[in-house]
């Protein structure tokens, strides 16, 4: 017998485009079916896992680049040299630099790129994920990213008499 192209009638196996309930999921790949509400669950809590690491490899990758600019050095111009200077704070012509790379650089711009790239596919997974449009799992991934922000940025603000300062 010769199937109709339109023929829609094993359309059950196909992904459902809006927002819905359900404990039957293919995610991401074929064999990461939940197919009972026991592996669902799992499915869900390894998902919530997946939204505080991204939140949290998010957090580092901030501290490590606010910590590099803490380092780098200022440069003076007309507008910030009286404040440096009553500061006391080293400016690039006090310092003396070489040309010579440090292997620590490499280091640490590999490890930079590395967290940067685990963030992006950490992303773009959460992001498809949440393309499956079961509501559970949506709601897995934004409690995931909701806790991993209070688990790593609960000590950020400080309060004073008249604003909130950031503190890393």
């Amino acid at each position: 017998m010769e199937r109709n192209h339109h023929d829609t009638s094993d359309h059950h196996s196909m992904m459902k485009m809006y927002f819905h309930t359900g404990f039957t999921e293919t995610i991401l790949f074929q064999p990461w079916k939940t197919t009972s509400i026991p592996i669902f669950i799992c499915s869900w809590i390894f998902i919530f896992i997946l939204g505080i690491l991204y939140e949290g490899i998010r957090e580092i990758r901030l501290d490590l680049e606010e910590v590099k600019l803490i380092e780098r050095p200022i440069i003076p111009n007309e507008r910030n040299e009286d404040e440096l200077e009553r500061m006391n704070i080293e400016t690039i012509e006090s310092i003396v630099h070489t040309k010579k790379k440090n292997p620590a650089q490499y280091t640490e711009r590999a490890l930079h790129s590395i967290l940067y790239a685990v963030h992006i596919i950490l992303g773009y997974v959460l992001m498809l994920i949440a393309m499956t449009f079961n509501i559970y799992l949506f709601l897995a991934i934004i409690f995931g990213i909701g806790t991993g922000h209070l688990l790593y940025k609960w000590n950020c603000i400080i309060p004073s008499k008249h604003k909130h300062q950031r503190r890393r």
